[in-house]
């Protein structure tokens, strides 16, 4: 309990210091924050004076970064931010989008990694397991839009089994845009609901699965082989263990631990390659809401469910500060259940935490 009380603190700590190096390095840049209500094409310096103090940002940096620490501790919120959308509301609609990515997109990823895996190891250099080698290999050489691009291509603009573009609510319902491929006539509809959230989304997991399924596939597969050599599982089989109780409860066990020791690292390269795969999908995640903070003329999805053009240089710090603190805090939380999920899967951890634990 002590550790995972630690593993909370440290992680709080590392979200708030990064939210604070979000407020440092606003001011680095030539931000223009008074451009987000001052439409004057040939504003007076009064004027941006006012413009600033109205926004706020006319403040030290120090006395932005704790009131923005306030209004989390104390109410649970962002703020509004420079255009007078509600942040939370905001993230409230465009982080589901980004997590729907990341977990289903894992999810799909172990689904087709342990058999594949399993099955190159077994099949130890064979033709099969060259064959999984070599597509493995073609995989790592291709680039995420590429990977989208053609899965989008196949299934959606030709064979038409699957929606390309646009997200579809798990609950409610949203209106969207679809272009008719043989008439080119465009039609507003309405979707939502779980069939629909999961077509929409399909495409999108099988390119995050296919990005990362090189890597794990041989890493599983790796570690298997590796497992499948230990004194343990020699003696399980001379004691007539069946194979699929074997792999269940000596093999995949124990070859799993690599691959969560990478998933720990590698979660925040999975939430960049979902940025990749909204921009491919046109899904306005989180990831788009970010961006759009910093562009000349950038779309940002707001509260309200409309589009706000980001100004030349006026970039919205109250959304990226919020952007960032949420993402972070992900990192955070997954890591912690990683690690949690490594010691359900190795006994020895949870052991020599007690260990720990009782000589201190």
């Amino acid at each position: 309990m002590s550790y995972i009380v630690r593993r909370v603190f440290s992680g709080l700590l590392i979200v708030f210091a990064l939210t604070w190096v979000t407020f440092a390095l606003f001011w680095l840049l030539p931000a223009e924050p008074w451009r987000a209500i001052l439409f004057d094409p040939a504003p007076t310096a009064t004027q941006i004076k006012e413009a600033n103090h109205t926004l706020g940002v006319d403040r030290p940096v120090v006395v932005q970064y704790g009131k923005f620490v306030w209004g989390i501790a104390r109410h649970g919120t962002f703020g509004r931010d420079y255009y007078g959308q509600n942040v939370n509301a905001s993230l409230k609609k465009t982080l589901p989008i980004t997590w729907a990515i990341v977990f289903g997109g894992a999810v799909l990823l172990f689904i087709l990694a342990v058999p594949l895996a399993t099955l190159s190891a077994l099949r130890a250099n064979t033709a099969l397991d060259r064959a999984i080698l070599l597509v493995c290999i073609a995989g790592v050489a291709l680039h995420p839009f590429i990977i989208g691009s053609g899965l989008r291509g196949l299934f959606a603009s030709r064979l038409h089994w699957l929606p390309g573009y646009y997200y579809c609510p798990l609950h409610g319902s949203a209106e969207i845009s679809r272009l008719d491929p043989t008439t080119l006539v465009e039609s507003t509809q309405t979707c939502g609901g779980p069939g629909a959230w999961a077509s929409h989304l399909a495409l999108p997991w099988f390119t995050f699965a296919i990005i990362f399924l090189p890597l794990y596939v041989r890493m599983l597969r790796g570690s298997i082989v590796e497992v499948l050599e230990q004194p343990y599982v020699l003696t399980a089989r001379a004691k007539g263990v069946g194979r699929q109780r074997l792999l269940r409860s000596h093999v995949l066990r124990n070859a799993m631990l690599q691959p969560l020791t990478m998933i720990g690292m590698e979660i925040g390269i999975a939430l960049t390659v979902a940025i990749y795969i909204e921009t491919m999908f046109s899904l306005h995640g989180a990831g788009q809401l970010a961006i759009g903070t910093l562009g000349y003329g950038t779309g940002i999805a707001t509260g309200a469910g409309d589009v706000a053009g980001s100004q030349g240089g006026a970039f919205n710090l109250p959304v990226l500060a919020g952007v960032m603190f949420m993402i972070a805090l992900t990192v955070i939380v997954l890591n912690l259940i990683v690690d949690l999920t490594y010691a359900y899967l190795d006994p020895r951890i949870r052991l020599s935490g007690r260990a720990a634990e009782a000589s201190a």
